[in-house]
């Protein structure tokens, strides 16, 4: 199963109508630009949809702002890893919460880290962040 949707509709999704805020167009132009990111999206804003159960596309680089909700996160950071290892590059968007089971188990040793300066302001909600946030990428050819 595989899921194709557009960019820009995707990441511009709000709090309203799903569990986690849009990723800030900087970050999505900066990440076209730099490693020509899918538009496959694995955590689109339809019910129906399991992007954790999917199979991935390996034609470019997959993008990925996970719900952000308790148990979440290092679900989808493990899928993510368990990609990469397949042979994808896969850039993820997360809090940089570096105390973390995940984080030592899938990320720390595997991945580039980018950290990102300040708090991020996700598209459809009112205030920065309370977290600061972090790019993970589990680059191709990079093990």
């Amino acid at each position: 199963m595989s899921y194709e949707m557009n960019v820009s509709v995707y990441y511009g999704q709000s709090r309203q109508t799903n569990p986690h805020g849009g990723t800030p167009d900087h970050i999505i132009q900066r990440l076209i630009e730099s490693h020509g990111i899918s538009s496959f999206d694995p955590c689109p804003n339809n019910p129906t949809f399991d992007g954790l159960e999917a199979v991935w596309p390996s034609d470019n680089p997959i993008f990925v702002n996970p719900p952000y909700t308790r148990g979440a996160i290092k679900k989808w950071v493990s899928k993510c890893f368990d990609e990469w290892k397949s042979g994808k590059t896969v850039i993820m968007l997360i809090p940089s919460y570096t105390d973390t089971a995940y984080f030592h188990d899938f990320i720390y040793s595997n991945a580039r880290l980018e950290f990102l300066r300040g708090r991020l302001k996700f598209k459809g909600y009112d205030s920065t962040a309370s977290f600061p946030s972090m790019l993970v990428y589990f680059e191709h050819g990079a093990e």
